[in-house]
């Protein structure tokens, strides 16, 4: 497990590693202002990625369902019908990624007005969403390729192209907001534009050589039913999830000062750095599980299950402390501004308590995805929803905004394990079923005369 996860650790790391060194650049070359016109520009941007992230989680599912049921096949073969199952998902991701960098480069100012962001943040801001908007095709694409290195089990291709995308992206920055040019955050967005644009055409290079580059098409009424069995329940889990972090933003926005508002954007960067953690974990789940749960693989599906839990407790309380400590020692980094240092410091506890939680539901999460146990997953997400919304209304800091997040991850997890220790849903009966049908079968002997 680990050589996997290692490795695709450093993939799900590098994005948000960006977005800190965006963050650190910004805040120490523009200041507080600049930092605090990053925070609904990333709202923006990111949090529409992430509403279409279930496309990404789908081809995942379908691409691993469809390599490893192919096992007594060639690996050409098994190659072939991967690719016919991306390509679906790949087609309607640019698609739609078009459709996104239209709205940002049109219409960036509107949504502004729409979130209802300071007038002395939108010049920034919206800087920073046409850069960085108008090559959501991109994005979005590299998201769907990725899937096929993960199912396929290489995280050193992608580790490589994201990790040299990652340097050049650094030397942007330097460039665009240090020294020669001093753009602020038009200058940071588009060395992340470019970065993306470099590592996609790596990507599809890598996968054209190995004969993995899934074609563009137009996708059939078949195709599109089964992947609307995925997409469509993923989206309404996603929507929940992408609200509850806008409840956030709000929140955040409404507690007053810039500083404040640059304060919990470098947490929440921070955050969602830390969290991805737990996303080599997910991906275990999301590509071993499925064909255990499909083959009634009881034994093994239970020894995968308890090791990705296991896994999930310890990088949950060494990466919780390691969010902790930066936000206490090392805010400076990203901003020099005494208040927004001050706001970073007193959130590090509800940080540490918001990461060590997140990385066990995420790891949860992937087997969950695995299960396909939707119904469940949409009925908890619209559940925490309503609570953190309750619970947002009495949050007066960052760290209060931050703990009704740990809450909100913490009723998902302990109900979806208890669910499935019981021996209930897809990963409850894949885990629990053959001690459930000994004892019920043991209970029809005690009662057979």
């Amino acid at each position: 497990m680990l050589k996997f996860a290692v490795p695709a650790l450093g993939i799900y790391l590098t994005n948000p590693l960006l977005s800190n060194i965006d963050n650190a650049f910004v805040g120490r070359t523009v200041g507080a202002l600049g930092l605090a016109a990053l925070s609904p520009a990333t709202l923006c941007i990111d949090q529409m990625l992430y509403l279409f992230s279930f496309l990404g989680r789908a081809a995942t599912g379908l691409a691993a369902r469809e390599y490893t049921s192919h096992t007594n096949k060639s690996e050409d073969e098994a190659k072939g019908k991967m690719k016919d199952a991306v390509s679906p998902a790949l087609s309607v991701a640019l698609f739609c990624g078009t459709g996104l960098s239209v709205l940002y480069s049109f219409f960036a100012p509107a949504i502004l007005n729409a979130l209802n962001v300071d007038p002395a943040l939108h010049k920034s801001a919206t800087s920073y969403i046409h850069f960085r908007g108008v090559v959501s095709w991109a994005a979005m694409a590299q998201s769907i390729l990725l899937t096929i290195f993960m199912v396929t089990k290489d995280a050193f291709t992608p580790l490589k192209i994201i990790a040299g995308a990652a340097l050049l992206n650094v030397i942007g920055d330097t460039a665009f907001c240090a020294w020669p040019l001093r753009t602020g955050c038009a200058g940071a967005a588009a060395a992340t534009s470019g970065a993306t644009l470099v590592s996609l055409g790596w990507m599809v290079r890598a996968l054209r050589q190995r004969g993995m580059l899934p074609s563009l098409k137009v996708p059939s009424g078949r195709e599109l039913r089964e992947l609307m069995s995925y997409t469509g329940p993923l989206l309404a889990i996603t929507i929940t999830r992408m609200a509850g972090f806008m409840n956030m933003q709000r929140r955040a926005m409404m507690l007053g000062s810039t500083e404040t508002l640059a304060g919990y954007q470098l947490c929440s960067n921070l955050l969602i750095f830390f969290i991805l953690f737990g996303e080599p974990l997910s991906q275990l789940g999301q590509t071993k599980l499925p064909s255990m749960i499909d083959s009634e693989r009881t034994d093994e599906a239970m020894a995968t299950f308890k090791s990705i839990l296991v896994l999930s407790t310890f990088a949950a309380a060494g990466v919780g402390v390691a969010a902790y400590l930066t936000a206490l020692l090392g805010p400076g980094m990203f901003s020099s501004s005494a208040g927004v240092q001050a706001v970073a410091k007193a959130t590090a506890p509800a940080l540490f308590f918001a990461v060590s939680q997140t990385i066990v539901g995420i790891a949860v999460d992937g087997c969950m995805m695995a299960s396909r146990d939707f119904g469940f997953m949409l009925a908890m997400g619209l559940s925490s929803f309503a609570l953190q919304a309750k619970l947002l209304t009495y949050c007066n800091t960052v760290g209060d905004i931050f703990g009704t997040f740990t809450v909100r991850l913490a009723s998902y997890v302990i109900f979806s394990i208890g669910r499935a220790a019981l021996g209930y849903g897809n990963l409850g009966r894949a885990i629990r079923g053959r001690k459930v049908e000994q004892k019920q079968k043991q209970l029809i002997a005690q009662k057979t005369p």
